[in-house]
């Protein structure tokens, strides 16, 4: 009898409604533990909440709300994701973000991920955004991967020639 109660117990969690409202508490430890918990959930409206706590002031609720993004494969995420990695205040953030953006594979990152590389490509790049340009494929890095290449630190050279392996020819998709 304990043991059926406890199984009763155990599956009557939150519903994805209570997860979205939880997402906005006033209480960050809430937060924090409803963005980690809501990978679980996969709702359109926990997935909106998920992007909007990408403007929590918690770095901890912002990483967390990313990683439920990738692992619930929120391809409605990625226009926010690629503002994300360029403008948070958390460098781990950012790089996180730039990992959804490879991960969820969807080529409306290329741009920003493409600027990204432009504009750090004389100092030092984010390796992570040389991987996810190169799983995209897409021709659009063709130009700043070639840059890359000749670079004179040998991880940036190196993640580039990589990279420049995975492109697809154009008019492949």
């Amino acid at each position: 009898m304990l043991a059926l109660l406890s199984l009763l117990v155990l599956g009557c969690g939150p519903g994805a409604d209570t997860v979205a409202q939880q997402l906005s508490s006033d209480n960050p430890a809430v937060r924090e533990d409803t963005a980690r918990r809501a990978r679980n959930f996969n709702d359109p409206a926990v997935v909106q909440a998920l992007i909007a706590a990408l403007d929590d002031p918690s770095d901890k609720v912002r990483l967390y709300s990313v990683e439920s993004l990738i692992l619930l494969e929120a391809k409605e995420a990625v226009p926010r994701l690629s503002e994300v990695m360029v403008t948070d205040s958390s460098e781990e953030v950012r790089r996180e973000a730039i990992d959804a953006l490879g991960r969820l594979e969807d080529p409306r990152a290329v741009p920003a991920l493409v600027a990204l590389l432009e504009q750090t490509a004389d100092d030092k790049p984010p390796l992570n955004a040389i991987w996810a340009v190169g799983v995209l494929g897409d021709q659009q890095a063709l130009p700043v991967l070639s840059r890359l290449r000749d670079n004179k630190d040998p991880y940036v050279a190196y993640n580039a020639n990589q990279a420049l392996r995975r492109l697809r020819p154009a008019g492949e998709g």
